[in-house]
């Protein structure tokens, strides 16, 4: 299990450092998604240039992101990430 926090503001420190968010190619509507988008684009940017193809809100309090990760190793250029509305990633996962 994997956490990690995000700020419902503005981009949060990636918007700041990039001049207004990033969003990873993903137009997130509301604050809810777009800090899931920002929490888990920024988890799976660890491994390679991230591009965020879905997100589904669960109910009130998650947030699955799903999209795909430039890498070399085509066998995890996919990643699901599940975002609590505590700011949380609860699961992270590369296919």
């Amino acid at each position: 299990m994997l956490g990690g926090c995000a700020s419902y503001g503005n981009g949060g420190l990636l918007g700041d450092i990039l001049g207004g968010g990033n969003n990873y190619g993903y137009d997130a509507r509301g604050d809810f998604e777009r800090a899931a988008v920002e929490a888990c684009g920024r988890e799976a940017s660890r491994f390679g240039r991230v591009n965020v193809e879905r997100v589904d809100q669960q109910g009130r309090d998650y947030v699955f992101v799903y999209g795909r990760i430039e890498t070399r190793d085509y066998d995890r250029d996919e990643f699901t990430c599940v975002f609590r509305e505590d700011g949380r990633i609860v699961d992270f996962q590369t296919r």
